[in-house]
């Protein structure tokens, strides 16, 4: 089809930079999320596994989907609600990968390209899986460079976020410069991957007979309920994690204290016993008293 017959569209530069703000939350999240998977086990690491990922991939297919809002063409636009759901999966699915390949004890190039690979692909899927819920009376028409060029830079992005968060998991600070920093480039950089999707296609106008039988428009209410929902989710993330870090903190050093008053105790070389007044039995008795005296424990009443 000749250029000249492809629709006109712009951007509502506002929506756009919404779009960078969540997702430079996403990727801050993603920062702080990874260092408590890895520092959780059992059942609360299953909590932080499912829940960083459902926040995290819910901030980058928010992100998605609001840059696709931004683009405006002078022609109704309807949107697949399953397909939608398709790609929020993708998201998720991603976003659980991520966290599973940060929170390992070692992160090695096979592991961080295997990851980097299945994330990237996944924020890819999201992409174009988000393209085809559109419904409008337009044929879409995608450049080959573009496109690959796209999943080229998911993949990129995706090892670099990776290496990130694998490095600052460990950060004991929840706002730290290099923290903030990262989650500045991650939240960049996402974007661009996003809208050079967008830059690879073209809509060309046709009288087609659309199927719109699960098709919705979204208003501009819709879109900033999006907006909304998806930051609240990830500020909730967040401050979820903020507050399990500094509890996480505070026992830890409970703990270290306990452990250095009982060396303390049993290093003593005097005896030491605790008990209660009106009770007939000792709560506690040192080593040493067994030592000195000669008498087990058990026979000390």
């Amino acid at each position: 089809m000749p250029s000249e017959a492809a629709l006109a569209g712009f951007y509502d530069y506002r929506l756009v930079a919404l779009s960078v703000l969540i997702a430079i939350l996403a990727s801050y999240a993603a920062l702080d999320l990874g260092g408590r998977v890895t520092a959780s086990c059992g059942r609360l690491r299953f909590f932080w596994l499912s829940g960083g990922a459902a926040a995290m991939g819910m901030g980058v297919w928010a992100m998605h989907y609001i840059g696709m809002l931004a683009y405006h063409l002078p022609v109704p636009i309807l949107y697949d609600w399953p397909t939608v759901l398709w790609s929020l999966l993708a998201a998720v699915l991603a976003a659980a990968v991520a966290l599973f390949v940060v929170s390992r004890s070692k992160m090695g190039p096979l592991s961080i390209g295997l990851g980097g690979l299945l994330m990237g692909s996944g924020i890819a899927a999201m992409h174009y899986i988000g393209m085809e819920a559109m419904r409008l009376p337009a044929m879409c028409r995608y450049s080959t460079g573009l496109v690959s060029l796209s999943v080229v830079l998911a993949i990129v992005i995706s090892l670099v976020a990776l290496w990130l968060t694998f490095y600052l998991r460990t950060e004991a600070k929840s706002m730290g410069w290099r923290k903030v920093a990262s989650a500045l480039l991650m939240g960049a950089a996402i974007p661009v991957m996003h809208y050079t999707g967008m830059a690879a296609v073209t809509f060309t106008p046709m009288a087609l007979r659309l199927d719109l039988t699960h098709s919705l428009e979204i208003s501009s209410l819709g879109t900033i309920g999006i907006g909304g929902v998806s930051l609240m989710v990830l500020g909730l993330a967040i401050l979820t994690s903020f507050f399990d870090r500094r509890f996480s903190a505070q026992s830890v050093e409970l703990h270290l204290s306990e452990q250095r008053l009982r060396q303390l105790v049993e290093s003593a070389q005097v005896i030491l016993w605790r008990g209660v007044v009106d009770a007939s039995e000792f709560s506690y008795i040192n080593q040493e008293a067994e030592e000195l005296l000669g008498y087990p424990t058990e026979k000390w009443t």
